[in-house]
């Protein structure tokens, strides 16, 4: 560490981003076990008292990994939707469903932490009502509903929904325990699953 790192550090000169960029870099590098003040101000060149002048505690700490979690993810699903009044619900859907397997992939130990493990609480408490990322993905379903490109009458919504949701969340689930690369068919998990939903859904009932 320089000189300058060390005078930097003397002067209290960190940041919540700063430590919130740490932490994240421990989870994907480290692991959830990993994750702890000590170690972050390790990782920093600070007292371990240094990080508690931004966070009151590590829960504290893991609710803004939450939040920053949500920003990210929320803003991947939205980039995934393609532009145009044209392009049809099963079409957002997928980008959707791709978009949330890249987020998970790329930050696996965010991921449980927002999902996954006991963490999974403070989701809850970090966001009172329905996770942002969920929401937008309810919204472009009802989309579906509403244009009538999903045949179903609107009191199936909500099931439809958990049904899909689950099935994002499932496939995650394989990947991580590695059950997806042992699959012998070629075909695209996420591009086979919207395919058949596409057929279900856009078919009378």
């Amino acid at each position: 560490m320089s000189k300058e790192t060390k005078q930097r550090r003397v002067r209290n000169s960190l940041s919540r981003e700063e430590i919130r960029n740490v932490s994240l870099l421990i989870l994907k590098e480290e692991g959830i076990d990993a994750l702890s003040m000590r170690r972050i101000a390790h990782r920093l060149g600070c007292s371990v008292a240094s990080p508690y002048s931004y966070y009151e505690s590590q829960i504290d700490l893991v609710k803004d990994l939450i939040k920053h979690g949500e920003d990210e993810l929320l803003a991947m699903l939205k980039d995934a939707v393609p532009p145009g009044e044209n392009v049809s619900t099963f079409d957002k859907l997928a980008g959707i469903a791709r978009a949330y397997f890249r987020f998970a992939s790329i930050n696996r130990e965010l991921h449980k932490i927002m999902f996954v493990t006991d963490y999974g609480a403070l989701h809850r408490k970090a966001f009172p009502q329905l996770p942002k990322s969920y929401r937008f993905f309810l919204e472009t379903l009802r989309e579906g509903f509403e244009t009538g490109e999903i045949k179903y009458p609107i009191q199936e919504y909500t099931a439809i929904a958990r049904l899909m949701w689950s099935w994002m969340y499932g496939l995650l689930v394989l990947d991580m325990t590695g059950m997806l690369r042992k699959r012998k068919s070629s075909e695209n998990p996420i591009e086979e699953g919207i395919s058949y939903f596409q057929k279900l859904l856009s078919s009378n009932p």
